[in-house]
């Protein structure tokens, strides 16, 4: 028997930087979800990068920052079927808001 597909929401997350990573979510997953789950498998490549938690996150979607407690869906990204290989991910700008570094003394 074959697992029911269920529609995923592909997103391509483009730091100030050049850097960008895409990965996939459940459409009703909240932005403040994705940006947890976006922190927690941050590329080891930008560690330089990484804020010190995930409420530092920013992610802007056609000029907009999105609210953390809409979804995916209601901010109106559009889904796809997995395998999302032929779904063309749709670009997000991630932006991490500054903060002051811990000093060592």
């Amino acid at each position: 028997p074959s697992i029911p597909q269920t529609p995923q929401v592909s997103l391509t997350f483009l730091l100030v930087s050049g850097h960008r990573k895409s990965q996939s979510f459940d459409p009703e997953t909240t932005v403040g979800r994705v940006k947890e789950l976006v922190w927690n498998a941050w590329p080891a490549h930008w560690q330089d990068e990484r804020p010190p938690a995930p409420s530092y996150l920013r992610i802007l979607y056609l000029g907009k920052i999105l609210q953390d407690d809409d979804t995916l869906l209601r901010v109106g990204f559009p889904t796809s079927l997995p395998p999302a290989s032929n779904a063309t991910p749709t670009i997000v700008h991630l932006s991490i808001r500054p903060y002051a570094l811990p000093s060592d003394d």
